[in-house]
């Protein structure tokens, strides 16, 4: 969506068009976005196809036209994301939601998740197909349970730990009790208070500490910044934000900020997370914060 808006604000830059266009080249799933964005913006009925070069100008239509745009993506949703199947738990973008398992175990799944359970008499198996969820595990020596996450594994018998799978990023971080995590190549214990990481690209494994009472802090509507990159942190928040975030200042990207921030005035952490470096949170519609300076 962001490719979209830039292009028609600067519907005659050759070299945007361009460079928009070895964007969607670059990936399979570039490709597919782009023509998920351009499906909904033309079935909006505000922007013909062959009529871009009729662009209105004026701020005013732009952001009408554009907050009727994504109304369109929002209300398109169900026709364009691709359905896994009955039985799954999902979580839109937005808030955490708590869910109770049949057997007394607790899930919160944070915002744009989705979780498959496969539950038996033998055993407790859920599967993660995107997002993050943490678990807080009723003990069953007899039933283990068992979170998958694409070719990942994580069993334990009765612990709180939380599961992430980002796109070529899965970890894994238990605030108490112990899990046991397998991968294709390596098997690995986690004890309370450790956290590991593995980009599956590279099949680069990471470990470390992390204070258990900041494992998956955003179940507490929190978010917890240490010398990150706002750039790096905004991919954290979109997650939980119920339309888009577009950033159109890399250098604004780049600061690194440090501090905690509270979630349920989303868009006054949002501008706490900016301000300090001279950035500012506009509303185009609402569903669209753009940041810029």
């Amino acid at each position: 969506m962001q490719w979209l808006l830039w292009m028609h604000e600067a519907p005659q830059d050759e070299k945007l068009r361009a460079a928009c266009h070895a964007w969607q080249q670059a990936s399979p799933a570039h490709a597919r976005a782009w023509r998920r964005a351009e499906r909904a913006w033309h079935l909006s009925g505000q922007l013909p196809a062959t009529s871009r070069e009729r662009w209105p100008s004026t701020r005013r239509r732009r952001f009408a036209v554009i907050g009727t745009a994504i109304a369109a993506c929002l209300a398109l949703i169900m026709v364009l994301l691709p359905w896994h199947g009955q039985g799954e738990l999902a979580n839109g973008k937005g808030a955490p939601r708590q869910i109770v398992l049949e057997d007394g175990s607790r899930v919160w799944l944070m915002g744009d998740s989705v979780l498959r359970p496969h539950f038996s008499e033998h055993q407790r198996q859920l599967e993660l197909l995107q997002g993050e969820a943490f678990f807080e595990v009723v003990p069953d020596a007899s039933r283990p349970f068992l979170v998958r996450a694409g070719s990942n594994r994580v069993e334990v018998t009765g612990t709180a730990f939380s599961v992430s799978l980002q796109d070529t990023r899965f970890e894994v971080a238990v605030e108490h009790g112990s899990v046991r995590v397998e991968d294709p190549r390596h098997q690995t214990l986690l004890k309370g208070g450790e956290r590991m990481h593995l980009d599956i690209r590279d099949n680069l494994l990471r470990r470390d500490r992390i204070a258990p009472e900041r494992v998956a802090t955003w179940r507490h509507q929190q978010l917890i910044a240490e010398d990150q990159s706002i750039g790096e942190l905004l991919e954290q928040l979109r997650p939980h934000y119920p339309g888009w975030i577009l950033l159109y200042d890399s250098g604004l990207a780049e600061q690194q900020v440090t501090g905690i921030y509270n979630l349920e005035d989303f868009e006054g952490a949002l501008a706490a997370l900016v301000q300090p470096h001279g950035g500012r949170v506009e509303h185009w519609s609402p569903y669209v914060l753009v940041i810029r300076r």
